[in-house]
């Protein structure tokens, strides 16, 4: 009498290796931003009701943002959890023309006060700003100074927020030349 199939080895080896295959082409198939940091999950729930954290509160549009970039930097997440989810906030995010330049002059001045590399251990304040240069960079065509003094100010925050890149680091320097070419360019 023959053996049912179902008790084959090959068979068994068959199932394991056809499921390992399937779940890796369901894992490729996954869009990027499907799964947001936890930190940004706490924070959308901490939105007033009727909008979601990238959305302005009615009748006070910095509410939700700065109270979702609260919330993040509360969380205990690591720091690259946490840049990464104010990253995602900043980049769905949608200024006003009035906010978009307080947010241009703003990093700006804390730039030039040398503050926005101070307070690394404060991660609101590390946060606001990185959230603060997302906005700004993103809303800026290539080749536009502002837009090219926002990505090294970005770069410089993230990465020594983060405590990949010392504040006296040689990437660190490299970025702020290039942010002071920029400013030149913007006088």
């Amino acid at each position: 009498m023959k053996k049912p199939f179902y008790k084959s080895w090959l068979f068994w080896v068959a199932v394991v290796v056809l499921g390992s295959i399937i779940g890796q082409i369901a894992a490729r198939n996954q869009p990027d931003g499907q799964a947001d940091p936890a930190a940004t999950q706490q924070a959308q729930q901490t939105a007033p009701a009727g909008t979601s954290a990238a959305e302005p509160a009615a009748g006070n549009p910095s509410v939700s943002w700065e109270s979702a970039i609260k919330q993040i930097a509360q969380s205990d997440t690591e720091p690259a959890q946490k840049a990464d989810a104010v990253e995602v906030l900043a980049k769905s995010y949608s200024p006003s023309p009035e906010e978009l330049t307080d947010f241009e002059s703003q990093v700006v001045e804390e730039y030039n006060a040398g503050n926005y590399l101070a307070h690394i251990e404060d991660a609101e304040y590390m946060l606001t700003n990185l959230f603060k240069a997302v906005v700004v960079e993103g809303k800026h065509t290539d080749g536009e100074p502002i837009k090219e003094f926002a990505f090294d100010f970005y770069q410089n925050t993230k990465n020594t927020y983060r405590g990949a890149d010392a504040v006296d680091g040689d990437s660190v320097k490299a970025n702020e030349a290039q942010m002071d070419k920029a400013l030149a360019e913007m006088k």
